[in-house]
């Protein structure tokens, strides 16, 4: 009786001890680069799930409910997951940790051609208002918390501005239910062009082909989740509309 009751305690504190740790395998990532290969869990329609997409070499899982993105990395049906740092409270918790270093840290701005100097100072005099009034801010907070189109009306006699955009992640930018353009990046746009008296006429292209569409000067400007980037002299970058850290979650 005494070897079965000392059996059941040990049995017990193994339990104890598999639960705390989380009950998944061991972690074997360690940085983005080992991320290859393995499966990688995101959440839906977030902007790592573009970066993932970006990345090409690993398997997705996309997740709506944050707490079952969390379950499942602890439970090592997914390797690890990649997630914003403003969401990665609310999926780390028991057995989870982030990694020190972010799979990404960028700032994402707008490439104009260096050659278009007067559009350059104008779109830089346009975010710096937009950021002062807190347009910018308002626009993504409206965006991360649900939000809807807008109803928009540029200026009748506005004189016309062709702008490269991606429609292919929500909510920064995609097709609406009724097919229009819609999201964070459109409504940065329509807010520099409405400061600017302008209107704009947005190209649809694949994203990567965006840089290229501003340093060609096919398009005026090219907007989509471009990193500003100080070698590349071809193009000159606005200042920053939103900045992006995305880390990667694994178990302890």
């Amino acid at each position: 009786m005494k070897k079965l009751f000392c059996a059941a305690i040990a049995a017990v504190i193994i339990m104890t001890l598999v639960s705390c740790s989380g009950g998944g395998p061991e972690n074997q990532v360690f940085s983005g680069a080992d991320m290859a290969g393995k499966t990688v869990g995101v959440l839906e329609g977030s902007l790592s799930e573009a970066y993932m997409i970006a990345f090409g070499r690993a398997e997705i899982k996309t997740y709506s409910d944050p707490k079952s993105l969390a379950r499942d990395v602890r439970d090592g049906t997914l390797d690890c997951a990649l997630v914003s740092s403003g969401d990665a409270g609310r999926v780390t918790g028991r057995g989870l940790k982030t990694l020190d270093e972010p799979y990404a840290d960028d700032d994402y701005a707008i490439p104009v051609s260096a050659e278009n100097r007067l559009l350059i100072d104008n779109l830089e005099s346009a975010m710096v208002y937009m950021r002062a009034s807190g347009k910018i801010s308002s626009i993504i907070d409206r965006w991360e918390d649900g939000g809807e189109p807008q109803a928009y009306e540029p200026a009748p006699d506005a004189q016309e501005i062709s702008v490269a955009i991606s429609a292919d992640v929500y909510p920064y930018a995609f097709y609406d239910d009724d097919g229009e353009l819609a999201g964070i990046e459109v409504d940065v746009v329509r807010g520099i062009c409405d400061y600017l008296k302008l209107r704009p006429v947005f190209s649809v292209v694949d994203a990567d082909i965006l840089l290229y569409m501003a340093e060609s000067g096919k398009t005026a400007f090219a907007i989509g989740r471009i990193a500003s980037d100080p070698d590349n002299e071809a193009v000159v970058f606005t200042s920053s509309y939103l900045h992006s850290t995305q880390l990667i979650v694994v178990r302890k």
